[in-house]
């Protein structure tokens, strides 16, 4: 079987399985998450995810352009998990601002998701009606793998 279909349609079914990511509210598996905005402006760029883990911190790290979207202000980690000790789903999402003016924005970031314990699987996600991207992230004991669609 070829393992990026797999793993594309595996993240696909898990993103949709989830519904709505939700809030992120207090879990047991998540005991931290931070992101910090590097550069954001008007015009559309090239959408990137790029995800690294950190086993000896229990630490998921992500450098990323989130670019396509309509919605303006800051932006936020939510998460969810139907096992959260095999996957969990993070995403990156743009919270609506105030004053906002009338373009495509672009929001370059790193992000930080403190877990309890190490994923099987992190799948991290930029969504929004104008933009949907994601990559898997296979965490096993000899190596880390980066999918993508």
């Amino acid at each position: 079987m070829n393992r990026r279909a797999f793993l594309q349609g595996a993240c696909g079914g898990l993103v949709a399985a989830s519904g709505c990511l939700g809030s992120g509210g207090s879990t047991s598996f998540i005991t931290d998450r931070t992101v910090t905005i590097l550069d954001r402006g008007c015009g559309d760029k090239q959408n990137v995810i790029s995800p690294d883990y950190d086993e000896s911190a229990d630490q998921l790290h992500v450098d990323g352009l989130l670019s396509g979207t309509r919605k303006c202000g800051d932006l936020a980690v939510t998460y969810a998990a139907s096992s959260p000790e095999e996957r969990i789903i993070v995403e990156i999402v743009v919270t609506n601002g105030e004053a906002c003016v009338d373009c495509t924005h672009y929001y370059d970031y790193e992000a930080t998701v403190t877990f309890r314990e190490t994923p099987d699987v992190a799948v991290i996600a930029h969504s929004d009606p104008d933009v949907y991207d994601l990559r898997a992230l296979i965490i096993e004991e000899d190596r880390t793998t980066i999918a993508h669609d």
